[in-house]
């Protein structure tokens, strides 16, 4: 079962530089069950739940000690290292690095590289410390730089058509020895890492090459090598986790990295992510790098799929998500955000040598290989994408023969480009759909293409406008310019306000630019990642509209990645708030969420008040669940304190909160079990419930009296012989080609959750959408749960579009309870 806290620490380790939401489903035995998931979009973090909700009204974090001795170790033209001394305050678990006022990095350990920078631009550097707590230090001694102008060297000196050989370049010379990690001696050893039908990711921020590989008696390691471009060296990121007597892989509790054959399945995740993925065999979860630590981080696994031999998967910077194409399977996506798998389209056999790129502009998955080239259009995450599309390409098609040729995306000519050994390179225009071959204009060319493929070894290096390619641990490093012209590179992210300063209670709206090197800027606002600092001081969500909470100063900050070069730079501004002046009169006071609240004994939940205030003409609200004195009518059935609600016996209450004069008040049920408040059903056919306590959901239309059923359906069928299976909720449906189901509920905004499929048959699609969101997807055999929030409108009720065949239905009424909780508790077998 995969617990809220894995999907939460992957939203607080990745998004350094963002706000994140908190999703992600639980499967059970069969892929169905129980499903934690709340919809970021629409106000996640306050209907949370049990204990997540609760208010924080206490004192602010006392603050560390500051680290001092901040010093520029290394300047060059394409990083800064930097060094300072720790704080000795021993409650330091890490460090803040932020260039003016923008976060930069977040490291453990008192060093950092910063980059990409700009040659010509000065920074100034600051780092503070951070405890556990949420304590922040006063910043360091500041350190100031000028990046200089690179010096020509061996790629300004490229031409186009030519290669380029790094000398002392190959793996093995850099490889550690078995000597020191008896495993690694294992099967075919440090060969096995580009031989076994490995793959590679490049890292757009440090112009590294990335390299993991092996399994299945090849290599038994599971470091990761990187190649640094700038420098023409090998680095390694991580040391190699035991492998025990027999085994394949390090334990799994370590949460490390499996060494397998990847496939193209390593992708580099660009900020505000900025971490190395590498998907996972079966049963084997997929784990993220982080960058800045080198740590692992351990991830939810894939859902089953079907094979994964042969997969193959690209990161889509437009919609920020990780495309992955099972190799007899569907298309689907991983978010990175919310930790969560979704099916995007039908069983599909893609076939087992291709490789795939994703074209940011014309928003492509394209894959190549096997004599074809196919194209999937992946636009939209909230619908089935459309059947891929093999296109009928002209020319040099010879470069799709074979298996797993190394494609990319090449900006600079706005052309897919791909390789398979030897000097000669391809480029596909996607518009005339016509290959081009680029003879090599060198004598120096790197030799045949690995004999299990090249897949993600080759990429493009948009700092550089080359191309990379590594072949084997005995060869050396190549890179190969197509076109003279330079990329256009970012230099700064502008970032300003509407308003400031800002009153306490008062917002406004961000505004961000990017500017490139050439002069050159876009409007970006639509696409970067806000984040605040300070959010006690001020928060920001994800359209870059901000609220004042307290006097003081708050860091705002964009974090912005141009789609077509991956490149990403952050920008910030510090908000002044200070506290309000004039009349402000309060006018109304009310505890959300309204207008029944629910607890179950023995638990908490977190409400809130909120004001209405007026000053002149001017009408606003603003959270004072903080400042308002809270009572309970019963204390011994629920006490309240600072917005913590805790239900202590069976019974009915009223909640007061009071500002001043002004009070608002809440009815509050303690009730014995979550489920009291829960609609559940399990669809099946007509007759006694198959499940015990769960309601029975079959063909019948809707009947306003039971408050729920089917609309202008016609053609239903139901099933009720999956047996076998862990979750009797999954062993019966509803089959429907397209039909609407009604639950009657009052006005108002409810969780729900469904699960899809058929466990012993493929199905088709399946799919549970709410007014065009979904909730859940499925596609072929086996059972998808998801889950999400919706609001009931003009006594409509929940009226649910459903395809293909349906397990069950679950909602409940946002009311401060913990949804997950809730079906939990429903879990009768």
């Amino acid at each position: 079962m995969i617990s809220s806290l894995l999907v939460r620490t992957l939203a607080i380790g990745v998004l350094l530089l963002g706000a994140a939401g908190c999703t992600g489903t639980v499967g059970g035995p069969d892929g169905g069950g129980v499903v934690v998931d709340t919809d970021a979009g629409v106000d996640a973090g306050s209907d949370a739940g049990v204990d997540a909700g609760v208010v924080s009204c206490g004192e602010q974090p006392a603050r560390p000690a500051p680290p001092t001795n901040l010093a520029a170790a290394s300047v060059s033209s394409f990083e800064v290292a930097l060094t300072w001394e720790p704080s000795p305050d021993a409650l330091v678990k890490r460090y803040r690095v932020l260039r003016g006022l923008a976060l930069v990095g977040q490291v453990l350990r008192p060093s950092f590289a910063h980059r990409p920078v700009v040659p010509g631009e000065t920074y100034t550097y600051t780092v503070t410390a951070l405890t556990d707590e949420g304590g922040e230090s006063l910043p360091s001694n500041p350190v100031t730089v000028t990046i200089p102008v690179p010096p020509p060297d061996v790629f300004s000196a490229l031409a186009p058509g030519h290669w380029y050989e790094f000398p002392a370049s190959n793996l093995r010379a850099s490889a550690l020895s078995p000597s020191l990690y008896p495993w690694l001696g294992l099967g075919e050893g440090i060969s096995g890492i580009m031989d076994d039908w490995s793959s590679g990711a490049f890292d757009t921020q440090r112009d590294r090459l990335y390299i993991s590989g092996g399994g299945h008696n090849g290599y038994y390691g599971n470091e990761i090598y990187g190649f640094d471009l700038r420098t023409g060296a090998w680095v390694r990121l991580t040391d190699p986790d035991p492998v025990g007597s027999g085994q394949e892989c390090p334990d799994r509790a370590l949460g490390v990295n499996c060494a397998i054959h990847t496939y193209d399945g390593l992708e580099y995740l660009p900020p505000p992510f900025d971490r190395f993925l590498a998907i996972g065999w079966d049963g084997w979860p997929q784990t993220a790098l982080n960058l800045d630590t080198n740590r692992w981080e351990n991830h939810p696994d894939l859902p089953q799929l079907g094979t994964r031999t042969g997969a193959n998967s690209a990161y889509d910077p437009n919609t920020r998500v990780v495309w992955y194409h099972a190799g007899s399977q569907a298309l689907s996506f991983w978010d990175p955000v919310t930790g969560k798998w979704t099916i995007r389209g039908e069983a599909d056999q893609q076939g087992y040598y291709k490789n795939a790129v994703v074209d940011p502009r014309r928003k492509l998955y394209v894959e190549i290989g096997q004599g074809v080239t196919d194209t999937t259009a992946i636009d939209a995450l909230g619908k089935f994408v459309p059947k891929r599309v093999r296109l009928a390409t002209t020319g040099a098609r010879e470069i799709e023969d074979g298996g797993n040729p190394g494609v990319d995306y090449d900006a600079v000519t706005d052309r897919i480009v791909a390789w398979k050994g030897g000097g000669d390179v391809y480029s596909l225009d996607l518009d005339t759909r016509v290959w081009t071959k680029h003879t090599a204009l060198s004598t120096v060319v790197p030799g045949p293409a690995n004999m299990n493929g090249t897949y993600g070894r080759f990429r493009y290096v948009p700092s550089l406008n080359v191309f990379v390619v590594v072949n084997t641990v005995d060869t050396h490093v190549f890179v190969y310019r197509l076109d003279p012209r330079p990329a256009r590179l970012l230099r700064r992210i502008d970032v300003t306000a509407s308003t400031a300063p800002v009153e306490v209670g008062m917002g406004g709206k961000l505004q961000v630019t990017a500017v490139f090197q050439d002069g050159t800027s876009v409007a970006a606002t639509s696409e970067v990642t806000f984040s605040s600092l300070d959010p006690m001081v001020a928060t920001v969500d994800a359209v870059g509209s901000f609220r004042a909470l307290n006097p003081g100063r708050a860091r705002l900050q964009a974090s912005y990645t141009d789609p077509l070069t991956r490149r990403a730079l952050v920008g910030a501004l510090e908000l002044e708030v200070v506290p309000m002046a004039g009349d402000v009169v309060l006018e109304a006071l009310q505890i959300q969420p309204p207008p029944t609240l629910k607890v179950v004994r023995g638990r908490s939940a977190g409400i809130k008040a909120v004001g209405s205030f007026h000053r002149g003409t001017d009408v606003f609200t603003r959270d004072v669940t903080c400042e308002a004195t809270w009572s309970s009518d019963a204390p011994a059935i629920a006490t309240v304190a600072h917005g913590t609600v805790q239900g202590l016996s069976e019974g009915t209450t009223t909640l007061h909160a009071k500002v001043g004069t002004v009070e608002a008040q809440a009815a509050l049920d303690v009730i014995p079990n979550a489920t009291l408040d829960l609609i559940a059903l399990n669809f099946q056919p007509p007759g006694a419930p198959l499940v015990s306590g769960w309601a029975v959901a079959d063909d019948s239309a809707f009947d306003a009296a039971r408050g729920w059923g089917w609309q202008g359906a016609g053609g239903l069928q139901t099933r009720g012989d999956r047996n076998g299976t862990q979750d009797p909720r999954l062993a019966s449906f509803v089959l429907t080609t397209g039909a609407k189901f009604r639950v009657q509920v009052p006005d108002g905004r409810y969780h729900v959750a469904a699960s899809v499929g058929d466990n012993n048959f493929g199905a088709g699609l399946a799919s549970v959408e709410f007014a065009g969101t979904g909730i859940a997807y499925g596609v072929g055999t086996g059972n998808t749960a998801g889950a999400g929030i919706v609001e009931a409108t003009a006594g409509q009720g929940l009226v649910f579009d459903v395809v293909g065949s349906i397990n069950w239905l679950a909602g409940m009424r946002v009311n401060g309870m913990d949804f997950n909780e809730a079906l939990a508790a429903a879990k009768t077998w």
